[in-house]
Parts: structure tokens; sequence; C-alpha cells
């Protein structure tokens, strides 16, 4: 059970730092924490925010 609440912890980092770019509130990676949320994020960054910092 504990790595299950680490596994999911170590998902907020990257949105943390991926989601601003978006334009997308940087307190929204906490939610992170809950899968069917993390699944979320990933399809508004893939297919319906735009990123800021164009292209890396």
């Amino acid at each position: 059970m504990i790595w299950l609440i680490l596994l999911s912890v170590a998902f907020v980092v990257p949105f943390w730092k991926l989601l601003p770019e978006y334009g997308i509130s940087s307190y929204w990676p906490i939610t992170a924490i809950f899968p069917l949320c993390t699944l979320i994020m990933l399809y508004i960054m893939a297919f319906g925010a735009e990123r800021k910092g164009g292209p890396r």
C-alpha cells in the first residue's frame, strides 16, 4: 500500500513542472495522486491545451 502512495506522489513533481507551460495552474498537480485525475490531465495536455513555451 505504501508503494502505491509513493508512486502516486511521484506523479506530482512532473505535472507540477509541466502544467504551467500549458497555462494550467500549478496547484492542479496535487490531484495527480488520484489515477483518474492523472489520466485526465494527460489528455488535456495532449489534446486540449497548447504549450506556451513552444517545442523543446
